[in-house]
């Protein structure tokens, strides 16, 4: 994997916006591909790797494994590691997890109530029209 340029304009403007407004850097969590879904699950005590990658149908180890390791950064979750043969890992959810997960379902309830059902069910890439 390459490593961010640190003087692009790109990176530049996120160091920028990221100082004027913190909801930036929630934004920046929150929106990557499987975090809420992981989150939920947590919060329902789906606590162990193999666990999440069953409930998760089209995630890759690598992913996963990168997700859970971020949200641990951003103590959003917790792991804990039992000294077991086999290695047992567990994750749950901390408070300030369960205080974004109860953001993250009135936003999507503010979603069904402000986007129209027909934008809601397409894919995001389908934002235009195939000729």
């Amino acid at each position: 994997m390459s490593k961010k340029k640190l003087n692009s304009t790109n990176t530049l403007n996120e160091y920028y916006l990221d100082e004027r407004c913190t909801l930036n850097k929630v934004l920046r969590i929150v929106g990557k591909r499987w975090v809420s879904e992981i989150l939920v699950l947590i919060k329902l005590d789906v606590s162990r790797f193999s666990n999440l990658k069953e409930s998760l149908s089209g995630i890759s180890d690598n992913v996963l494994s990168n997700v859970l390791s971020e949200l641990v950064t951003a103590k959003l979750i917790e792991k804990e590691i039992f000294n077991e043969v086999p290695l047992r890992v567990e994750y749950r959810i901390t408070d300030s997890g369960l205080a974004l997960v109860k953001v993250l379902h009135e936003l999507c309830n503010w979603g069904k109530e402000n986007i129209p059902y027909e934008i809601r069910i397409q894919p995001t890439s389908y934002n235009t029209k195939v000729k």
